[in-house]
């Protein structure tokens, strides 16, 4: 028996007990409201491989409600918001019908990339650079990375220092054409595909828009980023 089932067994046991005293009772306990809750919470299942953590605002002691002959029917107020500052709906439907709102505190952690050693403006990112570790995603309202491959292709926005969380802002496409770089221009006219090189001069990631000035032409056109130095143009 793991930690998570031996807690729920543990609120299990003192819902019951609960419960049993519930029909003696002349108005809803309290308690049970919370364990049931905690129950709720306990059981629900998370995107983490870890268990969430969660702290349950105190019930007001003056809330008079009528005995539920039932369980409760529990779930997030918001279905979308299941983690941090969030509540909990409460209700009864039977003998009675009554509803509460719970304010819950839910932290939930992950393994998440974090930057190894410290990185500079532009530089590209790969698995050298960084490495997961288990941190607490609750408040990373900026997103965060689980895998690896999610990194492809993207460059540090800013320096960073070891132990950076990596996120949408400070991590950006990497860019497989810089300006006064050399690429090949691949023109496609009529099914036909004409290789000839050119000047970019602008720097762009993998499906961005560039201006390269032909250098047998001389004439600037505009294309699509389609590889490393590669731009594709079509006429």
């Amino acid at each position: 028996m793991n930690k998570k089932q031996a807690n729920i067994l543990l609120i299990i046991i003192l819902f019951s007990s609960a419960f049993n005293n519930l029909a003696k009772a002349e108005r809803q306990s309290l308690t049970s409201i919370s364990i049931q809750a905690e129950y709720f919470l306990a059981d629900y299942t998370y995107e983490s491989p870890y268990e969430a953590r969660f702290v349950l605002s105190l019930l007001d002691k003056r809330l008079n409600l009528k005995p539920c002959a039932q369980s409760l029917d529990i779930k997030f107020t918001r279905s979308q918001k299941v983690m941090g500052n969030t509540s909990l709906t409460i209700r009864c439907k039977a003998p009675v019908n009554w509803q509460i709102h719970l304010p819950v505190r839910i932290d939930i952690y992950d393994d998440i990339a974090v930057t190894k050693t410290p990185l500079i403006k532009g530089q590209s990112i790969d698995a050298k650079s960084i490495h997961f570790r288990k941190k607490k995603i609750t408040d990373l309202h900026q997103g965060y990375f689980r895998k690896i491959d999610s990194l492809d292709r993207l460059q540090a926005k800013r320096n960073l220092s070891s132990n950076s969380i990596l996120n949408s802002a400070n991590v950006a496409a990497k860019h497989l054409v810089t300006s006064g770089q050399t690429v090949t221009i691949l023109l496609k006219i009529n099914g036909l595909q004409i290789k000839s090189t050119g000047l970019a001069l602008q720097s762009a990631s993998l499906g961005q828009l560039v201006k390269v000035r032909n250098k047998q032409s001389n004439k600037i056109i505009e294309g699509t980023v389609s590889s490393e130095g590669q731009v594709s143009v079509n006429l």
